[in-house]
């Protein structure tokens, strides 16, 4: 029987891992990230002898942060496609850079990982070892995200990653009508309590709100992810003609500058383009002084308000009512971004490498709200997706429900306990037989 064990992102947001083994001992690592909080940042250990593979679905650091670990004492294939090894390359430095957690790897690794990659195409039916193979296919999160199907002993086992079936402005979306029979499905649970609000609306409504702060003189900070939350801020902004200044700071520039290097995974590359060349980049501290006393909308790291060049900014705008500071990513409970909404109050301590220590506690006077312009799927669009896949005659029609909190993730699990699926919440370290 094939096994499958549950290293990490169980009942939790962080440090996605699985591994998968064959009746004959190979192995195949699907992601390797970390998480941001408490002392256990990195996947479960575990016995990796006989790894043949790594695959990854996506850079983002709760599914790549951890992967130069796995080359500490060994060279294996590291499976990706050349965009997600260009961001999570960035990502994974800049992680390394700026955090204070004895991270068991560095730059050294990372390099040993770059050197061990191969490129993978989607809908490509890669042989990793005997009667084990792995196909890349279009999972819609972000630029080069993928879901994985894994054909193992006769066994097949799709590995959704983060997916996103819904229309964005900078990538298209998930890919899976096309996808065959399958045994077992790995799915993510992070919006499987919620739905999502129509798109369209959601956009008006978020210009309109721009719109209403910077001509009554104040400044909108959006604090992005770096990686795609950014970029489709941007091209929202674009799309329906905001002509007030635009701002980029922190890691965003580098990452916008690059997705245009790569534009087979950009939905409208023209269009990003467009934008770009209407955005200032901030990069002095001069011009950060300049902005404060200007007004536009500054697009800006962390997603989270951890950090990043955010908190340059922070202060003034929580100061001023007439400005607004709007979140466009997941929150995670007890993130900085996540108090700031339920609490409306901003509240950062931390000791930072290199720079002066933050120990901020400030109630907001400006406005503050969230956007849901998720790159995740959300409860209806999960059970959508679920449904229209075919799982084998005569099979379990297993499901693991992962990468959401933990009553996320067993809530879809008794959801399509529900529906006739043989489902379960996988917690840490648990190994399934398949």
């Amino acid at each position: 029987m094939v096994s499958i064990s549950f290293l990490g992102g169980c009942r939790e947001v962080g440090r996605s891992a699985v591994l998968v083994e064959s009746k004959s001992g190979a192995k195949c690592m699907l992601d390797y990230g970390i998480r941001f909080r408490g002392e256990e940042r990195l996947p479960q250990v575990t016995n990796i002898e006989n790894l043949k593979a790594i695959a990854l679905t996506h850079s983002h650091i709760d599914h790549s942060g951890g992967i130069p670990f796995l080359y500490k004492k060994k060279k294996v294939p590291f499976f990706t496609n050349s965009i997600s090894l260009a961001l999570s390359e960035i990502l994974i430095k800049d992680m390394i850079k700026i955090s204070n957690y004895p991270y068991p790897f560095g730059y050294r690794e990372l390099d040993l990982l770059k050197q061990n990659s191969y490129f993978l195409k989607n809908g490509i039916r890669q042989k990793i070892a005997d009667d084990f193979f792995i196909t890349f296919i279009d999972a819609g999160h972000i630029p080069g995200s993928v879901s994985i199907l894994l054909e193992v002993d006769q066994k097949t086992i799709l590995y959704s990653g983060d997916i996103n079936t819904q229309i964005t402005n900078l990538i298209h979306s998930a890919d899976y009508m096309d996808i065959p029979e399958i045994d077992t499905l790995i799915i993510e649970s992070t919006y499987a309590l919620k739905e999502h609000p129509p798109r369209d609306q959601l956009e008006r409504e978020f210009i309109e709100r721009i719109m209403n702060i910077t001509d009554n003189g104040g400044t909108v900070l959006i604090p992005a992810f770096g990686v795609a939350r950014s970029q489709e801020a941007l091209l929202i902004l674009e799309k329906y003609n905001y002509n007030g200044k635009i701002f980029i700071d922190g890691l965003a520039r580098k990452i916008s500058r690059l997705c245009l290097d790569y534009p087979d995974f950009i939905k409208n590359i023209r269009l990003l383009r467009n934008a770009l060349k209407k955005a200032h980049f901030v990069s002095k501290p001069k011009t950060r002084t300049d902005i404060k006393k200007s007004n536009g909308v500054i697009i800006s790291p962390s997603g989270m308000l951890k950090g990043g060049a955010a908190i340059n900014y922070i202060q003034s705008i929580l100061a001023d009512p007439f400005s607004a500071i709007y979140l466009v990513g997941y929150q995670v409970e007890g993130t900085p971004g996540r108090y700031l909404l339920d609490e409306g109050i901003f509240e950062l301590k931390e000791t930072r490498k290199n720079r002066p220590n933050f120990d901020l506690r400030i109630e907001a006077q400006c406005d503050y709200d969230y956007f849901d312009f998720s790159s995740h799927s959300d409860s209806v669009h999960i059970h959508d997706y679920i449904d229209n896949l075919n799982f084998k005659r005569n099979t379990n029609s297993d499901i693991f429900c992962i990468h959401g909190d933990n009553k996320s993730t067993t809530n879809l699990a008794r959801e399509l306990v529900n529906k006739d699926y043989i489902s379960v919440a996988p917690e840490t370290g648990e190994i399934y037989q398949v």
